[in-house]
């Protein structure tokens, strides 16, 4: 039984950038699902809502309080996930730095330097890619680090679907809601 959240009095615009936590049986974060998912799944009663927003979704006929941190009561069985190289994902390991200077900035004012140039046979792997601010990167050019004397500690490396989660789930302040499960 899916429940759809569509007749909203206050414009739903203003809910956008309401998110909750979704935490596993021994309170683990494993995501960050959007407000409408979230309280569908309280309606239906297949999540247990640990803490709630002050904010409300009203629609004709009720009001809903906003759910921030919803927990799965059974266990979940997944595989250990692989996590691709995506340009999202290395800014979100290398902290949206630049891992040559250091210089932090927006996804905008970064860009993904590889290790070993393509030039030279260098893969978009995990260990060969990292975040760069564009001075740095015009600057080490078609070299390696060491040519380029621009040493990169520590190397990079693959980070683990746990690691880049709580980083995704979080760009910028966390809710003051989800403090205590992260």
């Amino acid at each position: 039984m899916d429940i759809v959240v569509t007749a909203l009095i206050e414009p739903a615009s203003s809910l956008e950038s309401f998110r909750a936590l979704l935490l596993d049986k021994a309170f683990r974060p494993l995501r960050a699902v959007g407000w409408r998912r979230a309280l569908c799944l309280d309606l239906c009663e297949r999540v247990e809502v640990l803490e709630y927003y002050d904010r409300r979704v009203r629609t004709t006929g009720a009001s809903f309080p906003l759910p921030a941190v919803i927990r799965v009561p059974g266990w979940l069985h997944r595989l250990p996930q692989i996590v691709p190289p995506t340009r999202r994902n290395v800014l979100l390991r290398d902290g949206f730095a630049c891992r040559y200077c250091g210089w932090e900035g927006t996804s905008a004012q970064l860009t993904i330097d590889h290790v070993l140039p393509r030039s030279r046979g260098g893969r978009t792997s995990w260990e060969n890619v990292v975040a760069a601010c564009a001075p740095c990167n015009r600057r080490k050019g078609d070299r390696t680090p060491a040519e380029a004397n621009m040493p990169l500690d520590p190397p990079p490396r693959a980070p683990s679907a746990l690691q880049l989660g709580r980083r995704g789930m979080v760009m910028g302040d966390a809710p003051a809601e989800w403090e205590p499960y992260l």
